[in-house]
């Protein structure tokens, strides 16, 4: 597993050393507050008045305060066995690019080495921007589990990955299936031992792919039906490989994606979908193919570990790094009516961007240059009723093609890490339309995570589908 730790309030005991020498610098103060965070919320003090406090008591804290009981003999276990432990601190100037946060840094990796804390990697964020930089660094590390402390942060890092909650009265308040509360480092190892052998049974619990005969049956009456009508160009096929474990990745415009891929290879594929789709018309195809349900909204582990477990017997899964469909919803369109002020009437102003059906990723990508001023307002309103041109003509070629893909979540990678599966990369192109004769799949060379960091192995993961893209175009 991927084991993260915060250091302020993990490592050390933050609520009790702010409350112990709060109480001596504020004297005056009598309506404290042991349930807030910050010295300004405790003591009702301003910033100037932090700064201060923090100035006359950082280096006792910082390099002189205790350890928690056990810290260095869990550490060690785990390091035993075989856990990447990472460091992520969000202390304040350890981000500063200049001399301070220099000597920071080197306090804290000091104070780490001092109490004989062995780890994998250490992480700095910004102390104004915590949540959000580390739900970042745990999405790009492929972050199992997470022990922190501050309330922001768990509710956030909540979404991707479990967390440990080590507990303190500013953040008892804390109500998430995934957050687990601890008062010690000894609660720490037994949750994550516990952890590991449900992983570990989760992963080895199919002995054989149940749907491979279900499968066949769909895809053989199936297959010839969508090739008639449809008529899909199948590129490269051969870099399907024949068995082993393999996670088939690429670009996703369609609800009907993955038939194209379906098409090229008789491997049973299990298809990681949204709950949504086992709920509606086409429900029965998605149970009995063996897709697996991700509900978005509820605890993101189940699916992944579904996924690992037919990966784990050599099967074969799907699934689209974007995470949803790059395409425009209407509650999207309504939104950027709004914001345009195009002089056209909303109706007309829909109906230009229906018929159009412009990538999600071009408008977001269109958005963010209008808002950090790279374009007018009237460069705005023009371009975003012809946003495919627009970036097309005014833009590089490298640009252009970089807006036809939204970012890539790190679960395809974090997947192929864990069961050392091979990522075959895919872009399907074209409409679903009978008649058309324009859908095209293109398969790219098959690669395994190998030693890479999963945020190197995501960018050539993006970088291989958008080559295929601009392929598949360029035909």
């Amino acid at each position: 597993m991927k084991v993260a730790f915060d250091v302020d309030g993990v490592f050390t005991d933050l609520e009790k050393f702010q409350l112990n020498y709060g109480k001596k610098f504020f004297k005056n103060v009598k309506n404290i507050d042991d349930t807030g965070y910050d010295i300004c919320d405790i003591f009702h003090c301003s910033r100037e008045e932090r700064e201060k406090f923090w100035t006359k008591y950082i280096w006792k804290y910082s390099l002189a305060e205790p350890i928690r009981k056990d810290a260095k003999l869990v550490i060690d276990k785990l390091k035993e066995d075989e856990n990447e432990i990472y460091i992520i601190t969000g202390r304040a100037h350890t981000t500063e690019d200049n001399a301070i946060g220099s000597l920071f840094r080197k306090i804290i990796e000091y104070w780490l080495r001092k109490n004989g804390i062995k780890y994998d990697g250490i992480y700095y964020c910004a102390e104004d921007n915590n949540s959000d930089e580390k739900f970042m660094i745990c999405q790009k590390l492929g972050i199992d589990v997470m022990v922190e402390d501050k309330k922001e942060n768990i509710d956030k890092i909540g979404e991707i990955a479990d967390v440990i909650c080590m507990n303190a009265k500013y953040n008892r308040d804390i109500n998430r299936e995934n957050v687990f509360r601890v008062d010690d480092f000894s609660q720490i190892y037994n949750f994550l031992c516990n952890k590991k052998d449900k992983i570990d049974e989760n992963i080895k619990r199919f002995s054989k792919d149940e749907f491979k005969t279900s499968y066949g049956i769909v895809r053989a009456i199936g297959t010839p039906i969508f090739k008639f009508l449809l008529k899909p160009t199948i590129i490269n096929k051969e870099f399907i490989p024949n068995d082993g474990p393999l996670l088939l990745c690429g670009n996703h415009l369609h609800v009907w994606d993955q038939f194209p891929v379906i098409c090229s290879t008789k491997r049973t594929t299990h298809w990681m979908s949204k709950k949504e789709y086992f709920d509606g018309k086409m429900g029965p195809f998605f149970r009995k193919t063996g897709a697996i349900s991700v509900d978005r909204f509820g605890n993101p582990h189940e699916s992944v570990n579904e996924a690992l477990n037919y990966l784990a017997i050599g099967s074969a899964v799907g699934l689209f790094p974007e995470g949803t469909r790059n395409h425009l919803k209407m509650s999207k369109i309504k939104e950027l009516y709004d914001e345009v002020n195009c002089g056209l009437s909303e109706e007309e102003f829909s109906q230009i961007l229906i018929e159009q059906q412009p990538l999600l990723s071009q408008i977001n990508i269109l958005r963010q240059l209008y808002l950090d001023g790279e374009i007018s307002q009237k460069e705005y309103m023009d371009a975003i009723i012809n946003v495919d041109s627009y970036l097309k003509n005014n833009f590089s070629e490298n640009f252009y093609y970089d807006s036809l893909l939204l970012p890539f979540k790190f679960g395809a990678v974090s997947m192929a890490q864990k069961s050392n599966a091979t990522i075959v990369p895919f872009a399907v192109t074209g409409d679903y339309k009978i008649g058309n004769d324009n859908l095209v799949v293109n398969y790219g060379e098959g690669f395994k995570i190998s030693d890479r960091s999963l945020e190197e192995a995501n960018t050539e993961l993006r970088k291989n589908v958008l080559a295929l893209l601009k392929q598949n175009k360029k035909m």
